[in-house]
């Protein structure tokens, strides 16, 4: 990773707007890549991302620790798959603003967040 990447530089995260359906599958892919372009290896990384309330609540946890929504799916291109619908979106409110950031720890120590985010929660329309 080269010094000069505004990302690293930076003290805040990039912003990314999610959509998710309560209680369905709603799985999307992050590749990690440097400023060249470059996949990071995310081989013994770690991620966790925290939904919150608007309050700061803690609603629902994903973590790669035991594959709790979060799988490292090609740790050499970096590429992992976050799985929302894995550990409850059901039991999220839909009415509140709900928040969330996704950190990730590399084997070597270095802790990143790669976004932040507010959640749209949408309700199941089809039974």
């Amino acid at each position: 990773m080269a010094t000069t990447d505004a990302q690293l530089l930076s003290l805040r995260p990039p912003y990314v707007a999610l959509e998710w359906y309560r209680s369905r599958t709603t799985a999307f892919t992050v590749t990690v890549e440097d400023s060249a372009g470059t996949p990071i290896n995310l081989t013994g990384a770690t991620a966790t991302m925290q939904v919150k309330s608007a309050s700061g609540s803690v609603l629902l946890t994903l973590t790669t620790v035991g594959n709790a929504g979060i799988a490292l799916t090609n740790p050499t291109q970096g590429q992992m798959t976050i799985s929302p619908e894995a550990v409850g979106t059901g039991s999220l409110p839909i009415s509140n603003v709900l928040n969330t950031d996704l950190k990730l720890t590399l084997s070597s120590g270095v802790v990143y967040v790669l976004f932040r985010s507010t959640i749209t929660l949408i309700d199941k329309i089809t039974a």
